[in-house]
């Protein structure tokens, strides 16, 4: 199964019922993102590790060392 950048998590949530005084409860489900950024144009999966782009060029700057005057941040 390939991975989806995402996954689930969950919780345990009590409220009081303010009719009855009593403290009921349930699960709740949250699917949450797993990607951060790791520098300019790019980001990162935290659970596959697969490095992604925001843009082709992006992708050919840092792949293919192939330079755009409107990337020039990255040049070091």
């Amino acid at each position: 199964m390939s991975c989806t950048h995402e996954r689930e998590t969950s919780h345990w949530v009590e409220e009081e019922n303010w009719y009855t005084g009593e403290v009921e409860g349930r699960w709740e489900w949250t699917t949450v993102n797993t990607t951060i950024d790791i520098d300019l144009h790019r980001y990162k999966c935290t659970q596959c590790g697969e490095i992604m782009y925001y843009s082709g060029r992006a992708r050919q700057y840092y792949e293919e060392g192939i330079k755009f005057d409107w990337i020039k941040g990255l040049d070091k």
